[in-house]
């Protein structure tokens, strides 16, 4: 059972890179060509997005806890799984707590809102800074790796 769930865990933290890497690379950069005006594209691909994200967040979530369960009394693949939580909650908190918020607002914007510098800003530093969500999801998978290689030594 612990070689199974963290091979389900590795699986889907590779479709969450992948994936988050393709958006980030192709679709959220269109997002942000001219805001307020292309804001308009969160609104259309958000409500196709979470059906996509949020069970295969939640199947990370459940296999993660179900390989953390399972592995724990193996003491060097524990470590790696304790990098992986770290990494993963550096990405959740700041998504729940910064980055919905913001977008939602952002997709909230009529096309014909000012483009302020403050707007531009508040823009560019949500670009910025989602790419460390990128980077951390990157940190999970590889330490996850690190873990199944952890487990068959």
């Amino acid at each position: 059972m612990n070689t199974i769930a963290l091979w389900t865990a590795t699986i889907v933290a590779t479709l969450i890179f992948i994936a988050g890497s393709y958006e980030r690379l192709f679709r959220i950069p269109k997002w942000f060509e001219n805001p307020p005006h292309s804001f308009g594209l969160i609104n259309q691909q958000t409500k196709n997005s979470s059906k996509f994200w949020i069970p295969l967040q939640i199947s990370f979530l459940l296999s993660f806890i179900t390989t953390l369960i399972t592995n724990w009394t193996l003491p060097a693949v524990r470590l790696y799984l304790l990098f992986t939580l770290a990494s993963f909650l550096l990405v959740a908190i700041p998504t729940a707590t910064y980055f919905v918020r913001e977008i939602l607002a952002f997709a909230k914007m009529s096309a014909d809102t000012p483009a302020t510098p403050e707007l531009l800003k508040r823009s560019k530093t949500w670009l910025t800074w989602t790419t460390s969500r990128n980077l951390l999801q990157l940190i999970s998978l590889l330490t996850l790796i690190m873990a199944l290689k952890a487990l068959y030594k």
